[in-house]
């Protein structure tokens, strides 16, 4: 056995472990963590596979096959982690309510709940 396939199983074995981590500390919604790193071993031992066995076989079509388990459960991760709420076009995913309701938008403004926009430091919209 060559020292790549011994580094390539390592580097798969430890990938499907962090897969398996990270899927029972989020709590995907789909399947189980040893599902989504069972996935993650099979489409990397099939790259694999189809790399030795197969020399002509295009290296984007194996990089492909590999990156598709890891790619399957980042969409699944996201999806469990942000849910089925209607996107909102005016903020950030990771941003909170409250940050971008009363932030101030760079202009000396802030965002009000009611969409109008006050002075920064004032709150009943009034010059001084």
């Amino acid at each position: 056995m060559s020292l790549a396939a011994v580094a390539g199983g390592a580097l798969l074995a430890l990938a499907a472990g962090l897969v398996h981590r990270d899927a029972a500390r989020v709590g995907v919604d789909s399947g189980s963590p040893t599902l989504w790193a069972g996935l993650v071993l099979l489409t990397g031992g099939v790259g694999a596979i189809t790399a030795l066995l197969v020399p002509d076989a295009p290296l984007p079509g194996v990089l492909v096959v590999v990156a598709l388990g890891p790619l399957l459960y980042v969409l699944e991760r996201d999806d469990s982690l942000h849910g089925d709420d209607d996107p909102d076009p005016t903020r950030l995913p990771s941003a909170t309510r409250d940050a971008s309701t009363s932030s101030d938008d760079g202009r000396g403004r802030t965002g009000t709940d009611d969409g109008r926009d006050e002075p920064a430091g004032t709150g009943d919209g009034r010059d001084q």
